[in-house]
């Protein structure tokens, strides 16, 4: 019988750590992280090379094993995160491209006349009275004017881009502005609106916060900013 060789006892710790670091840095270099295969096959090593005389704590074995299913559950977790997020911005993206075409309104006192209408939204509040409506060119040139009577609350004007009741006239395609005033208790007040502008494309961003609406003839605006979305 051959003689056992007592010195190897209380080595085994030392071979344990020096496999384990060789693992550990093939790892690094085909993978930046552990999965739980990898922790799997540092425990069986672990166990295969563990010193006779104080062998791994069946406690510690257990602590282990959970620590490896949190790990495992963590990333599951993380995955399905990541899964859900992907679906969202998708759908996001799909609505976003649902709106090309479609007139959506937005905060400018500009709007654009592409030579069928140029439409704005007016709040004339409690009421007001003597409504008139400027239109005026990119020059300042006042193209159009209108004059209503009393009207309350929020409504929509569109202006058919005539320029001349007689010969029906037409203005040119392009960008106009409006400026509306009313008489509202006794004194003469600028009433707040807002313009309507349609919407040629759509550039989709990494999320829906990174949306943007390219309008004609009006440039481009994120999608958060648009107020409503007209009927179609």
């Amino acid at each position: 019988m051959s003689d056992f060789d007592y010195s190897k006892i209380g080595k085994s710790s030392s071979l344990l750590a020096s496999q384990a670091s060789q693992a550990n840095q093939t790892d690094l270099k085909s993978n930046s992280k552990l999965d739980q295969a990898d922790f799997l096959k540092l425990l069986t090593t672990q166990l295969a090379n563990q010193d006779p005389s104080s062998p791994v704590d069946n406690n510690q074995m257990v602590t282990t094993m959970s620590q490896l299913s949190v790990v495992e559950n963590l990333s599951a977790i993380s995955s399905n995160v990541d899964n859900a997020i992907a679906a969202i911005n998708s759908s996001s993206a799909l609505s976003a491209s649902s709106l090309i075409g479609r007139s959506v309104l937005i905060d400018s006192k500009n709007a654009y006349f592409n030579g069928s209408g140029a439409g704005i939204k007016i709040s004339a509040g409690d009421g007001a009275a003597d409504i008139k409506i400027d239109i005026k060119d990119a020059s300042g040139s006042v193209v159009a004017s209108f004059s209503g009577g009393v009207a309350d609350g929020d409504f929509d004007f569109n202006w058919d881009g005539v320029i001349d009741r007689e010969t029906g006239e037409k203005a040119p395609n392009g960008m106009y502005t409006f400026s509306i005033t009313a008489e509202q208790g006794g004194k003469i007040v600028n009433l707040p609106f807002k313009a309507y502008a349609n919407v040629g494309s759509v550039t989709l961003g990494s999320n829906p916060s990174e949306t943007v609406l390219n309008l004609v003839g009006a440039g481009s605006i994120p999608l958060s900013k648009v107020e409503q979305i007209a009927e179609s």
